[in-house]
């Protein structure tokens, strides 16, 4: 009786770069998916397609140092995979840090599931419509699809990678700022115009206390601006989340 150690060996190394792409990317990184699941669903992808993505030399040629540069290698792929998709949703919760500061909100925080950390509420409430936004421009189906080709472009069980995938991952962490500029303009231009209004209103009418009217005034004004623009702010996160995943994909993987 034989054991199949070359299938097991690539089957790992198939099974690693998944899992690594599961504790980074968007949706499989959330807490609420505890890691065992992310584990089976690693298996399982594994199992069903790891002989069409080759086959690792044989770890018993190998040395140790080989060995593990190996499994390193298969985290890095699978965690800048993963980190380069989830860059677009940084962009969002600092679209939510904007708003919530200028508009009022900045002290009231609660616990963020995504990343187990206080943040404004604005800001998880973005993060959760743009989780659901991804679910439902099957967001999840393109990381996938990134993950398969890397193993044609990253070929399991082989030194070699491509250094040019770190620079592309840099200059791709410039999207969080245009997308926190770009979808956070029409609440700061809001909020100029309050400010204004509120200091020719103060002028105007020297008895009144600005510092009591010019709070709720901010709030109610942004979560007027929020329910009035749903519709157009949610077009809009879609299309640039749906652009930016395959962007992220292709420019860590080197394609076109």
């Amino acid at each position: 009786m034989t054991f199949p150690l070359d299938e097991t060996w690539t089957f790992g190394l198939v099974m690693v770069r998944f899992i690594a792409l599961t504790v980074t990317a968007p949706f499989f990184s959330h807490s609420s998916i505890p890691m065992r699941v992310r584990v089976g669903l690693a298996m399982g992808v594994a199992m069903a397609a790891g002989a069409r993505f080759g086959t690792a030399p044989d770890p018993v040629l190998l040395d140790a140092a080989s060995l593990w540069g190996l499994v390193a290698r298969e985290v890095l792929i699978g965690a800048m995979l993963g980190f380069a998709s989830g860059l677009v949703f940084s962009g969002l919760a600092l679209m939510g840090e904007f708003a919530s500061i200028q508009g009022g909100l900045g002290a009231a925080t609660v616990l963020d599931p995504t990343s187990g950390s206080s943040s404004v509420v604005l800001t998880s409430m973005i993060q959760i419509f743009g989780v659901l936004i991804f679910l439902a421009i099957n967001g999840h189906h393109e990381v996938l699809r990134g993950l398969a080709l890397s193993f044609s472009v990253f070929p399991v069980g082989q030194m070699t990678f491509h250094l040019e995938a770190f620079e592309s991952v840099v200059k791709l962490g410039g999207v969080i700022f245009r997308v926190a500029v770009h979808l956070a303009a029409p609440v700061t231009a809001a909020m100029i115009i309050s400010n204004v209004a509120v200091g020719i209103l103060g002028r105007a009418i020297p008895q009144l206390n600005l510092m009591a009217l010019q709070l709720p005034a901010h709030v109610a004004t942004t979560l007027l601006i929020l329910g009035l623009g749903a519709g157009p702010l949610t077009d809009v996160m879609a299309r640039t989340i749906q652009n930016f995943t395959g962007e992220a994909i292709q420019a860590v993987l080197g394609v076109r």
